[in-house]
C-alpha cells in the first residue's frame, strides 16, 4: 500500500525530471554556446539548496575518488602513448616502396617474411599494415579524447 503511494507521487516527478534533463541535453548538444559542463556548473552553483542537494547526492553515486579518476586518466595517456607509438612503427615502413613489407615483416619475423615473398601477397600486406596503422592511430586519439574527459571532470 505504502509502495503504491510511494510510486504514485514520485513517478509524476521523475518523468517531468527527464523530460527536463532530456532538454538540457538536447539544447547543449544543437547550441555551440552552451556545453554539459556549463549546465553542470550552473546547478552546482545554484541558489536553490535542494538543487545542490540534489546535484550533490547524484555526484556521491557516480562519482570515484579523485585519485582514482587521475589514475585513471594516467594509464589512458599511458595507453593511447603505446598506441600511437606502434601506429608510428606500423606506418612508416608501408612509405618505404614496394619492399615496405620486407621491413615490416623481417621486424616481426623471418618466417612472415619469407612467406610474404613466395606468395605474391606483398601489395596486400602494404595495406593491411596501413590499414592496421590507421586503426592503431585512431584508437590513440579516441583514448586521448577519453582522458581529456576526465581531465575536464576533476577540474571543473
Amino acid at each position: 500500500m505504502e509502495s503504491d503511494k510511494k510510486t504514485d507521487l514520485l513517478d509524476p516527478l521523475i518523468d517531468s525530471l527527464e523530460v527536463n534533463i532530456k532538454g538540457l541535453m538536447i539544447l547543449s548538444d544543437k547550441e555551440a554556446e552552451i556545453s554539459r559542463s556549463d549546465i553542470i556548473r550552473k546547478l552546482e552553483n545554484s541558489t536553490n539548496e535542494e538543487v545542490r542537494e540534489f546535484i550533490e547526492l547524484i555526484k556521491e553515486q557516480k562519482k570515484g575518488s579523485d585519485l582514482n579518476i587521475l589514475i585513471i586518466t594516467m594509464g589512458e595517456f599511458l595507453l593511447s602513448s603505446f598506441l600511437f607509438v606502434v601506429g608510428i612503427l606500423f606506418v612508416v615502413p608501408t612509405f618505404f616502396g614496394a619492399n615496405a613489407s620486407g621491413y615490416l615483416l623481417s621486424y616481426y619475423g623471418n618466417a612472415l617474411h619469407s612467406v610474404s615473398q613466395l606468395t605474391g601477397i606483398t601489395a596486400i600486406t602494404i595495406a593491411l599494415n596501413f590499414i592496421v596503422a590507421v586503426l592503431l592511430l585512431l584508437s590513440s586519439f579516441y583514448t586521448l579524447r577519453t582522458a581529456r574527459m576526465n581531465i575536464r571532470f576533476l577540474f571543473r
